[in-house]
């Protein structure tokens, strides 16, 4: 007997059973040390920038700013004190002519009538008026809903007459849709206190461990670091953001052990994150605080070129706030002479009734 030849199988029949018979998964081995180091200058690039900005505007607040103001008052006490007061004294006048230009416009009438009906309101205040009562009745103290207001009827009162009208509207609801009814809870039985959310375990872990580094009362020097670290710590307790109280206790790990070796490489590029956001707002500061005449005070020396510049600024304000002073107040005298002048408005007399119509 002739022998069979083997049958030969088809390149599609051996890549299925190849396939269903592979059951093995290949592990390919990535060496991140490239990727962190690269996170990792990142991040102390921005720390450090961060730190430096956060020193300069330190340095504007607590050493420049109050040196040039005791300077200031030294030399120019006098002008300052008028420029005070007069800079009040105008501030009280335009609010009398914003006062009158308003009355006209919403009450019509001319400016002496409506200068008068100011200064009569203003010499004699009304009383404010008394709080509205709160709609529906109290229980214990609190104000009740409005669904158990006398006005809405109960809903759980079989003999309520609107009852009817309560089961029409939220008969079809469920008891996790009606807003007198909690899940599980018969009907009068005061409603049950649920626990926040966002109040968890971790969350509460996390919030001693920020509290044990930051607290005010714990700390040696509370740096303007800290205290922004700890009013962040505060907010994100609040708002149950557990992230947002990694970063911060992090934050404090890293400045106790002066290493990142124990940090994630994600937890670095958040924190990266965070600290080029607040490094932009400081810079903004430090854009803005430039043009103040108090910047790099202590580290200049020509204080008589400073004093004749600010000399001419203070006598330039003070004869442009006169003038201002005395526009508003020779409006204001106008207004007050013709209000003088106004004659009371004469009464109507009064006509005799008809008898044909006593309605």
């Amino acid at each position: 007997m002739p022998r069979r030849a083997p049958r030969q199988k088809t390149h599609g029949q051996s890549d299925v059973h190849a396939q269903a018979g592979n059951h093995c998964r290949a592990l390919v081995r990535v060496d991140g040390a490239g990727i962190r180091e690269k996170i990792k200058q990142g991040f102390e690039k921005a720390r450090r920038d961060l730190d430096n900005s956060r020193r300069v505007l330190d340095q504007f607040q607590q050493t420049d700013q109050p040196q040039f103001t005791r300077w200031l008052n030294s030399h120019f006490g006098a002008l300052l004190t008028e420029l005070r007061e007069l800079n009040l004294k105008l501030a009280a006048d335009e609010a009398i002519v914003f006062l009158v230009q308003n009355e006209v416009m919403f009450g019509g009438g001319s400016y002496a009538r409506a200068y008068k009906r100011v200064i009569e309101l203003r010499d004699n205040p009304e009383p404010p008026p008394p709080p509205p009562p709160p709609p529906g009745g109290d229980r214990d103290g609190k104000r009740e809903p409005f669904w158990r207001r006398p006005d809405w009827g109960n809903p759980d009162d079989p003999d309520d007459p609107l009852k009817a009208i309560f089961e029409e509207m939220f008969g079809g609801l469920g008891p996790d849709e009606r807003p007198w009814e909690e899940p599980g809870r018969q009907a009068g039985q005061p409603p049950q206190a649920v626990a926040p959310a966002h109040v968890s375990k971790r969350l509460k872990e996390l919030y001693r461990a920020v509290v044990r580094r930051l607290h005010p009362d714990s700390q040696r020097e509370m740096t303007a670091q800290k205290t922004e670290w700890w009013h962040q710590a505060q907010a994100a307790y609040e708002a149950g953001d557990v992230e947002q109280l990694e970063v911060i206790l992090t934050h404090c790990e890293i400045g106790e052990s002066g290493t990142t070796a124990h940090t994630s490489a994600a937890l670095l590029q958040r924190i990266t994150a965070q600290s080029k956001s607040s490094l932009r707002e400081i810079k903004r500061q430090i854009t803005g605080q430039r043009r103040d005449p108090a910047w790099n005070f202590s580290h200049r020396t020509d204080h008589a070129v400073l004093a004749d510049q600010m000399r001419r600024t203070f006598t330039e304000d003070l004869k442009r706030m006169r003038y201002q002073g005395q526009q508003v107040q020779a409006m204001i005298a106008r207004w007050k002479a013709a209000a003088e002048r106004l004659q009371p408005p004469r009464r109507r007399k009064s006509q005799p009734p008809n008898p044909e119509f006593r309605f």
